[in-house]
């Protein structure tokens, strides 16, 4: 079974559903795992939304929605005064007007993403979080790490079972040895065996002028595929 990994989409559902259609994926046949971070910066949210519910239905037991930060915002109780300020600072104001201008709230959400998202996803040759790890194996690590770190790419310190991630727009989605120092960015369209180890972060900052990035894996290989958040290159 082909896996499709995709990146944070950040509102921009032209490019998600172009990077789709580039990928040619099969709900009939593929898995997809989308890193989190649906919304917020980009202007077309509630579209993401939508599209991604029916992802959801089309995909069945092979569609996997991570928590990501702007997730958790959305999902938390009660935010802390700073956090409501971090959340302005990221982008929320454009959740908000895409699906006011539908005669909508964002809180409309809230219940399907409580019942889809999970905070990790593995399976035997590598795992994806949203955010950071720590240690193996995810579940061992505190929800902060898993939707929130930075250090896992910043200090490339994680050599443990290779983790896919998000979270750190980066300009080309890059391998992260976890020895402080290697690095590897792989480029689009070309075939790499999965590294064993490390993280693998594609986020590559759709939302914020960069492009959304999808990693498509079968057996041991994958390869790369990418779209600018606009979903015309």
């Amino acid at each position: 079974m082909r896996t499709i990994i995709i990146g944070d989409i950040h509102g921009c559902n032209g490019a998600l559903r172009a990077l789709l259609e580039k990928a040619g994926a099969d709900a009939g046949r593929d898995r997809l795992v989308l890193l989190g971070d649906l919304f917020d910066r980009g202007p077309e949210s509630r579209d993401v939304f939508q599209t991604v519910q029916q992802l959801a239905a089309d995909f069945g037991e092979r569609f996997i929605l991570l928590r990501g930060n702007h997730e958790d915002y959305l999902l938390q109780e009660k935010l802390t005064w700073m956090q409501r300020i971090m959340w302005e600072r990221v982008g929320r104001a454009a959740t908000v007007r895409s699906f006011r201008s539908a005669g909508e709230k964002m809180e409309d959400m809230i219940p399907w993403l409580r019942k889809h998202v999970r905070y990790f996803w593995k399976e035997e040759r590598f795992q994806c979080v949203h955010a950071g790890i720590r240690v193996d194996p995810p579940e061992v690590n505190d929800l902060t790490t898993l939707v929130h770190d930075h250090h896992s790419v910043t200090e490339n310190l994680f050599s443990g079972k290779l983790t896919i991630t998000g979270h750190i727009a980066l300009d080309k989605a890059t391998w992260f040895a976890g020895d402080g120092e290697t690095t590897e960015e792989p480029e689009d369209g070309k075939v790499y065996r999965l590294p064993a180890t490390g993280v693998l972060c594609i986020d590559t900052g759709c939302g914020k002028g960069g492009r959304l990035t999808a990693l498509c894996t079968e057996g041991e290989t994958y390869t790369l595929i990418s779209k600018t958040q606009d979903g015309l290159d």
